[in-house]
């Protein structure tokens, strides 16, 4: 069986209601295009999170978060590698942290 490809699990969660996107902000916190919000990655629902890895590259990794803060479901994703910028970096140790931990 193939694995899913990012788009295809964008396109997927967009189907159940997650329309909304947020994007990294100062300090590892998080802005919501739904309620032009910044929120605290531990103020957030994780209600799945879907990880990509590289077959042959350590580069090609993402993650993609789907956040529920209570009034809007949003899509998070996010590339790793060398260039990753520092806040998405903040943002997706505090999620995954937070995923890890319950």
């Amino acid at each position: 069986m193939a694995m899913e490809t990012l788009s295809e699990a964008m396109t997927r969660l967009e189907r159940d209601g997650y329309t909304e996107s947020v994007a990294a902000h100062d300090d590892g916190l998080l802005h919501c295009s739904g309620c032009d919000a910044v929120c605290d990655p531990h103020d957030l629902t994780i209600d799945e999170v879907v990880r990509f890895e590289g077959d042959s590259n350590p580069d090609d990794e993402a993650v993609l978060f789907a956040l529920n803060c209570g009034e809007h479901k949003s899509l998070y994703a996010v590339a790793f590698g060398p260039d990753t910028p520092p806040n998405d970096v903040a943002a997706v140790r505090a999620l995954t942290k937070r995923h890890r931990d319950g």
